[in-house]
C-alpha cells in the first residue's frame, strides 16, 4: 500500500533539497516555523489573543516539518496536490491528529520489535517458541494498526472537503477490504490459539531410522473450530501477499530440520516458526507503510499546528499561486518568524513585479527592509513545499534552488575577515547557480568600503541580471544603488523603505528611485532625545 499525502504519484524520500538548506535556515528563521509546527496549544479565547505556553512539543514533528519544506515541490500540479492534502489536515485537524497517533504507536512498535529481534539469539527449541510468540504478537499488533488507520478513515471519510484525500481513502479501502481484514484476523486467533491450546494439523512420511520428512502443514485452528481450511483462506487472501507461498490444500514446511523433531513441542515450534516465516513479507510491507504513514503525517500535522498558531495570532494566510517566473505579486505579506516571535502582526507590505528579476531595495535604517526581505524568503520556501502563506495573495515561480546571503557577525570561528566570509559564500553561491534559482541578499559587501562594496556589488549583480537570474537585495551601498537605478535596467525594480517627514517609520516599502542617505542621523536624534 502506498502513501501518497505528500505526493500524487509516489511516496516521500526520494527528491534532494535545496543545495544551501542549512544557510537558508539561518538566515531566513526557519527554525522559528519549525518549533512552532511542533506545538500542541490551548484553543481557549478569542482569535487573535496570544497563546504563550504550548502543552507539548513533538521533536518528529518539527524534524519531518524542516525536512519536507526544505525540499522544493517540481511542478505546480505537485504544489496543488500538497495544498488539498494541508487544507485538509488544517480542515480536519482531530481525524489528522488520529490518523498520526495511530502512526507513531505503529512506527514505535516496529522499533520497539526491531530493537527486541537483535537483542535476543534464538538457540534451542524453546526459545524458538519464545520467537513464535514474539512474532505472533507483532504480527497481531500489525493488524490491529491496520484496523486503527481503517476506523480513522471511514471516519474522515465522511468529511472529507478534497477530492485527493478521498481518493487516498478509497484506495486505501480497495487493498485493505473487509474480507481481507476478517481472514487476516481469523488467520492471527488461530495463530494466537496455536501457542496455547489450538490445534496444529500436519503430515509427514517416516524415512529411514524414523525420521520425520515431506512435512506439511494441513490446518491450524482454535479447538472448538470447525476443521476450517486455514491454509484455504490464507491461500486466497495472505498467499497473495506473500508471492503465493500458501498453496490451496497444503504447506510444504521446506527449512525445518527435521532430525531435531525428539517430540511433540518441538514440532509445533517448528511448524509454527515456518509460517512466521511465510508472513514476512506481509510484515515487511506493513512495516514501510506505517514508516511512510508516520512521515508523512508528521509533517501534515506540523502544518496544521502551524497554521492553528499564526491564525490564533491574528495573521491572514492564503494559499498561494504558481506564476511564472518572471512575475510576483503579493498583497498583505507579513514576515512569519517575526510574528510567532513577537505574538502579534507585523506590518505588512505588498509588491507588484511583472517582467522583474530584479529587485533593490533601499533606505531608512530600521526602516523594515531586511525583515521585508525576509518575508519574501519565508514565503517562497512556504510556497513550494505546498504550505500557506502570510499574505492576502500572494503569486510567485517555482525554483529549484534557494540562495541566502545575508552579513554575518564577525565571531571567534571565522578563519579570516568579513570581507573573505562573505566572498567565500557567495563564490560558492555562483558556483552553483542556475538560471531557476532565487537568490536573496541582505546587506551584502558592507563590511569594507563603500567604493570597494558598490564595485563588487555591481560586478556580481550585473552578471546575475544578465543570466537572468532573480536576485532580490537590499542594500545600504547608495552608490551601487543608483548606479543600477542610472542604467534603466527593463527587467529592475527599486524600492525604499519608507520615512515620514518627521522621521518616523512606517515599515513599508515603496517604488522609489534611490537615495544617497540611510537617514542614520534620525535614529542618533532619537537617541538623543530620549537621554534628555
Amino acid at each position: 500500500m502506498q502513501v501518497t499525502l505528500l505526493y500524487p504519484d509516489r511516496e516521500w524520500g526520494r527528491e534532494k533539497s535545496y543545495f544551501d538548506k542549512e544557510e537558508i535556515c539561518k538566515d531566513l528563521n526557519l527554525h522559528i516555523l519549525f518549533r512552532a509546527a511542533a506545538c500542541l496549544y490551548d484553543e481557549d479565547g478569542d482569535e487573535g489573543r496570544s497563546v504563550k505556553v504550548a502543552k507539548e512539543r513533538d521533536d518528529y514533528i518539527s524534524e519531518m516539518v524542516k525536512r519536507v519544506m526544505l525540499v522544493p515541490l517540481a511542478t505546480p500540479e505537485e504544489v496543488y496536490y500538497r495544498q488539498q492534502m494541508v487544507k485538509e489536515a488544517v480542515n480536519g485537524y482531530e481525524y489528522m491528529a488520529e490518523l498520526y497517533r495511530v502512526a507513531k504507536e505503529a512506527a514505535e512498535d516496529i522499533s520497539r520489535f526491531a530493537v527486541a529481534k537483535k537483542k535476543q539469539g534464538y538457540g534451542g527449541s524453546t526459545d524458538q517458541g519464545r520467537k513464535n510468540v514474539a512474532d505472533i504478537e507483532y504480527l497481531e499488533h500489525m493488524v490491529h494498526h491496520l484496523n486503527c488507520v481503517e476506523a480513522a478513515l471511514q471516519q474522515w471519510k465522511e468529511c472529507c472537503i478534497t477530492e485527493e484525500m478521498s481518493r487516498f481513502a478509497e484506495h486505501f479501502f480497495e487493498e485493505y477490504s473487509p474480507e481481507y481484514r476478517d481472514c487476516l484476523e481469523s488467520v492471527v486467533r488461530d495463530l494466537r490459539s496455536s501457542v496455547t491450546d489450538g490445534i496444529l494439523e500436519v503430515t509427514a512420511t517416516l524415512g529411514p531410522g524414523l525420521f520425520m520428512s515431506s512435512m506439511a502443514l494441513c490446518d491450524i485452528r482454535e479447538q472448538k473450530k470447525e476443521k476450517s481450511g486455514f491454509i484455504r483462506n490464507a491461500a486466497g487472501k495472505i498467499g497473495e501477499l506473500c508471492k503465493s507461498l500458501f498453496t490451496p490444500e497444503e504447506m510444504t514446511l521446506e527449512g525445518v530440520n527435521q532430525n531435531l523433531l525428539q517430540d511433540i513441542g518441538e514440532i509445533k515450534n517448528a511448524v509454527l516458526g515456518a509460517i512466521m516465516r511465510y508472513f514476512e513479507p506481509f510484515l515487511g510491507e506493513q512495516e514501510l507503510f506505517f514508516k511512510q504513514l508516520y512521515a508523512q503525517t508528521s509533517f501534515l500535522m506540523g502544518a496544521a499546528n502551524l497554521y492553528r498558531r499564526v491564525r490564533r495570532i491574528g495573521v491572514t494566510l492564503c494559499f498561494p499561486k504558481v506564476t511564472e517566473r518572471k512575475n510576483l505579486w503579493f498583497e498583505e505579506l507579513v514576515e512569519m518568524s517575526l510574528a510567532l516571535t513577537s505574538l502579534r502582526c507585523p506590518v505588512d507590505n505588498a509588491l507588484h513585479a511583472e517582467n522583474t528579476h530584479l529587485v533593490v531595495i533601499t533606505g531608512a535604517n530600521q526602516g523594515g527592509k531586511s525583515t521585508y526581505l525576509r518575508s519574501i524568503g519565508i514565503a517562497q520556501v512556504l510556497l513550494q513545499c505546498g504550505m500557506f502563506v502570510p499574505a492576502e495573495q500572494y503569486a510567485g515561480g517555482l525554483y529549484r534552488n534557494i540562495f541566502t546571503h545575508f552579513t554575518r557577525r564577525e565571531d571567534s570561528a571565522m578563519n579570516s575577515g568579513r570581507l573573505d566570509e562573505e566572498l567565500g559564500r557567495m563564490e560558492r553561491i555562483v558556483d552553483n547557480l542556475t538560471e531557476d534559482s532565487v537568490l536573496f541578499l541582505n546587506e551584502s559587501f558592507a563590511t569594507t568600503t563603500e567604493k570597494e562594496g558598490s564595485l563588487i556589488a555591481e560586478d556580481i549583480t550585473r552578471a546575475l541580471y544578465d543570466r537572468g537570474v532573480r536576485v532580490m537585495m537590499v542594500t545600504h551601498l547608495m552608490a551601487f544603488a543608483q548606479s543600477c537605478y542610472a542604467k534603466k535596467w527593463e527587467h529592475a525594480a527599486f524600492l525604499s523603505a519608507e520615512r515620514t517627514e518627521d522621521g518616523g517609520r512606517t515599515f513599508r516599502m515603496v517604488k522609489k528611485e534611490p537615495e544617497l542617505t540611510s537617514y542614520g542621523l534620525d535614529l542618533y536624534d532619537e537617541v538623543l532625545s530620549k537621554k534628555h
